[in-house]
């Protein structure tokens, strides 16, 4: 689709790997050998970082052994974090073939390539047979998605009964239309933020019942505020993300335009 290509484009321009290796490097850490929380973070593109990752597997009840799915699953990050702190085995897959690359390079590079694997694919025909994963998590990526309908009909065919799903995207809470560009989209064409209702809807259409909800936009304001503070430093922030889509985000967050969401569901046993 060609909303799809566009998607990709926009975070295939993203020259992470050479930027990650510099970081080490400057670190004093071995590119080649390194754990994944020496990335502090950059390779985690979501509001809350490794922390949100950690309190996302906590309330989905991610423990040893379970079997993940991370759909969108970027340069691997929450891939890695999920398997290096909470034991578990994740399969990732991204729309943009860049990502997945580098994703598999830094998974080799912390020697976590025997617990986390990646494929290139999109979220909305997913390359994978059904009822495979015991829990899937979807972490910043439905706002680049317009038929959530189609994904979380996906993700009920690749979860085995009772499977759990823990969705975290930014979502639209009220106010006016936001201001762009977003780390996202630089514009509205690729830009498919919704309330968190319509999301309900489309889980409980697909067969998920609903179990939690939670906003979390103080923790969202004060993240923006620690990453705009490192890129205006040069030390760091999300990587490929400006400071004028950071500031956006912090403004929408600030006038209760938008806002992180997490919504956990889980599939009749």
């Amino acid at each position: 689709m060609v909303f799809e290509e566009s998607v990709a484009a926009h975070y295939g321009r993203i020259d992470a790997e050479a930027q990650f290796l510099a970081m080490l490097r400057r670190d004093g850490k071995d590119p080649e050998h390194f754990a994944p929380a020496d990335l502090h973070g950059a390779d985690q593109l979501h509001i809350g970082g490794a922390a949100a990752t950690s309190r996302l597997a906590g309330r989905a009840g991610l423990d040893s052994g379970t079997k993940v799915l991370d759909i969108g699953s970027g340069m691997g990050g929450v891939a890695r974090h999920l398997a290096h702190e909470h034991g578990v085995h994740v399969h990732g897959v991204d729309l943009t073939p860049e990502f997945v690359t580098l994703a598999r390079s830094l998974t080799q590079r912390t020697a976590l390539n025997g617990s986390v694997t990646f494929s290139q694919g999109s979220a909305l025909a997913l390359p994978l047979d059904a009822k495979t994963f015991d829990a899937a998590v979807m972490v910043h990526v439905g706002m680049n998605i317009r038929d959530k309908d189609k994904v979380f009909a996906e993700a009920a065919r690749v979860l085995r009964p009772g499977g759990v799903f823990a969705v975290y995207d930014i979502m639209v809470v009220g106010g006016e239309t936001e201001e762009y560009p977003l780390p996202w989209a630089d514009t509205g064409e690729t830009s498919f933020v919704q309330p968190p209702l319509a999301y309900s809807d489309a889980l409980t259409q697909a067969g998920f019942e609903v179990d939690l909800e939670a906003k979390t936009v103080q923790e969202g304001i004060d993240f923006l505020d620690h990453a705009l503070t490192s890129v205006a430093a040069g030390t760091g922030g999300p990587m490929g993300v400006g400071a004028a889509a950071l500031t956006n985000l912090r403004a929408a967050f600030q006038d209760g335009i938008l806002a992180p969401v997490e919504i956990y569901a889980h599939l009749p046993g």
